[in-house]
């Protein structure tokens, strides 16, 4: 029997879950910039996404975010290890109750359906854990290419009361079907939206970024009630926010909806900046046709 790449993973994952979640945090965070500072993609990419939306900061200070942001990446990389090894019982008892989600919690006891839309800050894998606990939820999911590590990603985050649904046609109407159902569907708002799922250019950190119209449009379609999600990671676990959207993501222009979309994530994100997604090439498509801004 051939064994792939997958199955090592799989058992480091199982390795490092045995190791006391703020121990293991302490050695990622040791380790991180260590290591990943010699890939040298990811560290040029996460200089030039400052330089774009933070240009205030010197090129030292840039140098030390740096060195955080990558032990805070391989921090996250870490605890994946517990959120998709271990039982919904045991990660509840690292939520930290830091902020007021009743807003979010009533909506859930209504008849409209709850749209999430969680930004790559903190450990959004963690949410699937908090969010359960309210109703089932329905993902898109992009199947990995290697089998063994796609059904063990797949049966942890099964495993969080949600369904996984293919990111096509099938897979929306899956969502507007779970929508008009008192459902709970959840989207990634801040990656470059596939050309099948639609999106417009609006402004983040002041500069075009091409972001997803999907879920504004479901919002529209079905009249459910949007709010973004964010786990932070806190000294004490993982402490998740959850912001009602605001007025003008239900306006009728997709443009105004995407722009008020990209402010709650700038505000999200600069409340614990470090713990953003730089690494992601948020700007690589263009409008008009221009250069990717990373050339």
């Amino acid at each position: 029997m051939k064994f792939g790449y997958g199955f090592i993973v799989i058992g480091i994952l199982r390795l490092l879950s045995r190791i006391k979640l703020i121990r293991l945090r302490k050695i990622a965070l040791f380790l991180g910039p260590r290591l990943l500072s010699k890939n040298k993609r990811t560290t040029t990419a996460i200089d030039k996404n400052l330089q774009l939306c933070m240009p205030e900061m010197s090129v030292e200070q840039r140098k030390k975010f740096i060195r955080e942001r990558l032990a805070c990446m391989c921090q996250t990389l870490f605890e994946m290890s517990h959120i998709w090894v271990k039982s919904n019982a045991e990660l509840r008892t690292h939520l930290v109750p830091e902020y007021d989600n009743s807003i979010f919690e009533l909506a859930t006891r209504s008849e409209k359906g709850v749209i999430i839309l969680a930004p790559h800050i903190g450990n959004w894998e963690i949410l699937s854990v908090y969010l359960s606990q309210f109703r089932p939820m329905t993902i898109m999911y992009r199947p990995l290419k290697e089998p063994s590590l796609d059904m063990f990603i797949r049966s942890a985050r099964e495993r969080r009361n949600s369904v996984l649904v293919p990111t096509n046609g099938q897979g929306i109407r899956q969502m507007i079907k779970a929508l008009k159902s008192q459902g709970m569907v959840a989207f990634l708002p801040d990656q470059v939206p596939e050309e099948n799922l639609g999106g417009v250019f609006a402004p983040l950190f002041g500069h075009e970024a091409y972001t997803m119209t999907l879920a504004h449009k479901l919002a529209l379609k079905t009249k459910a009630k949007v709010f973004i999600a964010t786990a932070y990671q806190h000294e004490k676990g993982f402490a998740v926010q959850m912001q009602a959207m605001g007025d003008d993501f239900y306006n009728n222009d997709a443009l105004i909806a995407a722009t008020c979309l990209n402010q709650a994530i700038e505000k999200n994100i600069l409340i614990k900046p470090v713990q953003n997604q730089w690494e992601y090439k948020r700007y690589r498509v263009q409008p008009n046709g221009q250069l990717s801004l990373y050339v």
